[in-house]
């Protein structure tokens, strides 16, 4: 049975002053993800969307997010090699202003033992999620999960501004890793967490396996349109 597919979206938008605006302009690319490209008959054995997730990057407040969940990673590449793609890019262009889309991060749900539907129920249900878009050493992959097993899970499990975690390899480079956690706010993540002794633990649990050293963002706002877990 083909796996899940996790697949997270930044869309930089042009500056605007107020969310209405802008979430007018990508309305119309929204329609086409959601109603119309399985009417298409292009790829019929495709089954499609089952959920999706909008926020906005704390760090960057004219760039959108949306977290969309996939019943396998064909459905998720059938979309983006139809038709139906071209149009949906076509009509995010008055939106995004010559800014770029960037869709190619997807990951695979019941990998790792921690990517699980209940775990990215847990992390998604969330007021800060931070990414971590981990870039690991070649061949460092089996060190990296064993100690964020040993080490990393346990520290998040019992500080009190974290409510849950995911963790996964993305597809297009399984060195890569897809790393949300749930936090209570941004600050319980930079101003509470980061100054407390596990956060330096889980650094140097994980800190020989780090090809290059990785700066966390977060999303925030985001909410469930479409379907569910």
């Amino acid at each position: 049975m083909a796996k899940q597919a996790l697949q997270v979206i930044f869309i930089p938008h042009r500056p605007v002053p107020d969310d209405a605006e802008i979430n007018k302009d990508l309305s119309p690319a929204f329609d086409i993800l959601l109603h119309h490209w399985w009417t298409l008959n292009v790829f019929p054995r495709a089954p499609g969307l089952q959920a999706l997730w909008r926020g906005k990057k704390y760090e960057d407040r004219f760039t959108q997010i949306a977290i969309l969940l996939w019943s396998s990673q064909d459905s998720s590449h059938a979309f983006f090699t139809s038709p139906a793609y071209a149009t949906f890019h076509k009509v995010l262009q008055p939106a995004m202003n010559g800014r770029h889309i960037t869709w190619q991060n997807h990951a695979l749900l019941n990998t790792t033992g921690i990517d699980d539907v209940a775990h990215l129920k847990a992390t998604l249900n969330s007021p800060a999620i931070e990414v971590a878009l981990t870039k690991v050493v070649e061949g460092g992959v089996a060190g990296y999960y064993e100690n964020f097993s040993k080490v990393v899970v346990g520290i998040l499990n019992e500080d009190p501004g974290c409510d849950g975690h995911f963790i996964s390899p993305l597809i297009e480079n399984p060195q890569d890793q897809l790393l949300l956690i749930n936090w209570k706010s941004v600050d319980a993540h930079h101003e509470e967490f980061e100054k407390r002794p596990g956060f330096k633990a889980c650094i140097d649990a994980l800190f020989t396996y780090y090809k290059e050293f990785v700066v966390p963002w977060h999303i925030v706002e985001l909410k469930l349109v479409y379907g569910s877990l």
